[in-house]
């Protein structure tokens, strides 16, 4: 059964905004009474009974509970450059989704050889690979922020940079699962320049190695994920 996404759930009703009422009237071609999961994407997936449909809003009754899960005690944040190849950082989107990440900010670094990054594709390959995996959280995608006004922010948990810089810093995948909030602050393939990485340090960024091979920006982030795990 196809899950969809909707943050219109309350007292037992709820609709789908319009592209995925398009997706489920005019490509599913579902009509009213017809079975379908929903979810917020904030810890449940539920089962509804279309109540109305149209490719402009399609209604919906919850009838039970399919799946839910208390929130993941353990909270992962990539901040990550993205790549000049979309394809290439789309796979990371779409496999750090299906293992658990918790939020994904793209970061624009001295050496990025992308600028810009519009997070509307994103966000439906997000979407996709949560609903393939009947996720019952969703990963938070951020819009574009350069990596200077980034480190403004002073977040909770432990906060990591990853580079390629020095010989002696400690492989942090190793350690990874030993933490419940981390941000990890991966840089573009160029990497970070010296600059960043000073300024990340001020900021209270631990330097940290991903073990001894030199990882492309996508496999870095999700080297990341998969020591992290999902908890």
């Amino acid at each position: 059964m196809n899950l969809f996404y909707t943050p219109h759930i309350k007292n037992g009703e709820g609709y789908l905004e319009k592209e995925e009422s398009h997706h489920a009237t005019r490509v599913l071609r579902m009509s009213s009474g017809d079975s379908l999961l929903v979810t917020d994407g904030k810890g449940t997936i539920y089962q509804a009974t279309l109540t109305a449909a149209s490719k402009l809003e399609t209604r919906f009754s919850i009838e039970d509970v399919y799946k839910s899960e208390d929130n993941p005690s353990g909270h992962l944040h990539i901040a990550i450059a993205p790549t000049k190849s979309n394809d290439r950082f789309e796979f990371f989107l779409e496999k750090a989704t299906e293992i658990g990440i918790s939020e994904i900010t793209p970061i624009i670094c001295d050496h990025s050889e992308r600028k810009v990054y519009k997070t509307d594709r994103g966000q439906k390959i997000v979407s996709a690979a949560a609903k393939q995996s009947l996720a019952c959280w969703w990963p938070i995608l951020h819009e574009p922020i350069t990596l200077k006004e980034f480190l403004t922010r002073d977040p909770e948990g432990e906060k990591f940079i990853a580079h390629c810089e020095k010989d002696d810093m400690p492989n942090i995948l190793k350690e990874l699962p030993s933490f419940s909030k981390v941000l990890m602050l991966i840089g573009p393939e160029g990497d970070f320049s010296p600059r960043e990485i000073d300024k990340a340090r001020e900021a209270g960024y631990q330097e940290c190695s991903l073990g001894p091979k030199r990882l492309r920006t996508e496999t870095a982030g999700l080297a990341v994920a998969l020591a992290f795990g999902i908890k």
